[in-house]
């Protein structure tokens, strides 16, 4: 009876022990497991904050390379407008203008009139548009003004020498003297008259 009783009480012991063996192991498990969600969420925490912090730093790269590029694109225009204002000023200097005897400021007619339109000479000059009017023509609206060629010429008002290559244009102007030869009872004289010289230089976009 005792045998039995002892074989019983054993194995109950065993139960139990076996019992808080599985309940240890079970509540070792969850720990493991608590921990390693703990580790994740911390894990995944990080890589947030990263792609974070790099978005972050994109956006900013991105708006200091717009102000920069704004700014040099700002620095082009303005760079082209000087430019092209200093070389019409000494325009009706060049040989290809200039009247004869060497006078300031002055623009050869019968010199122009063989320039316009020469495609050689289309990208000599650092112009999108080089045009001279006639003073008395400025009043005129653009429609009306009649472009000069050799059929015309001189009866006419707007002297096209480079083409408008762009729309996306700001002009700049100067006024010269329009000079050419005229003849009265064989007597060969200078008409000259003032006409404004307008060159255009392409503006620069941001997307450009």
């Amino acid at each position: 009876m005792k045998k039995i009783k002892y074989f019983y009480s054993t194995r109950t012991m065993n139960k139990r022990g076996q019992l808080k063996i599985q309940e240890m192991a079970l509540m070792n498990c969850l720990r493991a497991r608590t921990v390693n969600k703990r580790g994740q969420l911390k894990i995944q925490e990080m890589a947030f904050m990263i792609i974070a912090v790099v978005v972050l730093f994109a956006l900013l790269g991105l708006f200091v390379f717009t102000i920069v590029h704004a700014n040099l694109t700002k620095s082009a225009n303005e760079n082209a407008q000087a430019k092209a204002l200093a070389v019409i000023t000494r325009l009706a200097d060049s040989p290809e203008f200039s009247c004869l005897g060497s006078r300031p400021n002055c623009i050869d007619s019968d010199k122009l009139i063989a320039m316009v339109d020469r495609q050689d000479y289309k990208n000599f000059w650092p112009f999108n548009s080089l045009i001279i009017i006639k003073s008395t023509s400025l009043n005129k609206s653009e429609d009306k003004m009649i472009d000069c060629t050799f059929a015309n010429y001189p009866d006419c008002d707007r002297f096209t020498v480079v083409p408008k290559k762009s729309n996306n244009e700001k002009l700049v102007s100067s006024y010269v003297a329009l000079c050419r030869k005229e003849s009265i009872d064989n007597i060969i004289y200078d008409k000259c008259e003032i006409a404004r010289v307008f060159a255009g230089s392409e503006v620069k976009t941001i997307s450009n």
